[in-house]
């Protein structure tokens, strides 16, 4: 189509085909090397800002050394992207806080995080605070298309809450950047508390809690429903979920 090429209707029916060919393909190969016990490979995995940045290196530490072999490399971006590059067969895995309605997805519940709300030292504001009077606090918040704030909306919903209501300061597109404008006493927000118990511990911010509104929630590793997985996948993987179902903290 001019100087644009797009697959026709017969194309999209061949290549999810061709690629699951390919995948057998790989998957006896991969099979005949793990005969041998030798788990190798290039393992690239997505995954949203908090499992990436603050789950997966970890679990890298334990499986490198199992699996030196293996080059691992970690793809952080927000969920929607992760999810997307998955369905679009540019991932095998991923690690999201989100969950769709997917035909060609499946979702596998990983590991349990809670948001809470977390304020510099020296603002002015007690311990403990109604959802009435947050909505009165300068706040700041993640992007769209963020996990952390997609499970804070559900939350603010079923509270009968709308982000018009927030007493919204600013919009900024990373976790760090919003510890960091907590820490200047710019506003306050929610945040994964695995992300900011370093923080917690240290002093650097503290948590505030809301009367009545506990907010945790699921992360899920993600892989396509219809594609076989290589073995140094499937063998990740299933260190992935051994790791899983844990609640990460301060003493995660």
């Amino acid at each position: 189509m001019g100087r644009s090429i797009r697959p026709t209707r017969k194309a999209e029916i061949l290549y999810p085909k061709a690629l699951a060919i390919i995948d057998d393909l790989n998957q006896l190969e991969e099979e005949l090397i793990a005969e041998d016990h030798n788990v190798s490979g290039e393992l690239i995995i997505g995954a949203s800002t908090i499992p990436g940045a603050y789950i997966l290196p970890r679990l890298a530490t334990l499986f490198k050394p199992e699996h030196p072999e293996i080059s691992l490399e970690i793809r952080i971006s927000d969920s929607e992207k992760i999810i997307d590059s998955v369905l679009n067969h540019d991932l095998l895995i991923g690690i999201v806080g989100t969950k769709i309605v997917s035909k060609k997805l499946t979702f596998l519940p990983f590991a349990e995080d809670e948001l809470i709300l977390a304020a510099a030292p020296e603002r002015n504001i007690a311990n403990k605070v109604s959802l009435q009077e947050l909505l009165t606090l300068p706040f700041l918040l993640r992007e769209s298309g963020s996990g952390t704030r997609k499970s804070m909306e559900d939350f603010w919903i079923r509270n009968d809450i709308e982000i018009s209501q927030l007493n919204k300061i600013a919009v900024l597109g990373s976790n760090t950047a919003i510890k960091e404008a907590i820490k200047a006493n710019l506003g306050v927000s929610i945040l994964s508390r695995l992300s900011i118990c370093d923080e917690l511990e240290a002093g650097t911010l503290r948590e505030i809690e809301v009367k009545g509104l506990i907010m945790k929630r699921m992360f899920f590793v993600i892989t396509p429903l219809k594609r076989t997985l290589p073995n140094h996948y499937n063998v990740f993987l299933k260190r992935l979920m051994a790791r899983g179902n844990v609640r990460y903290g301060t003493n995660g």
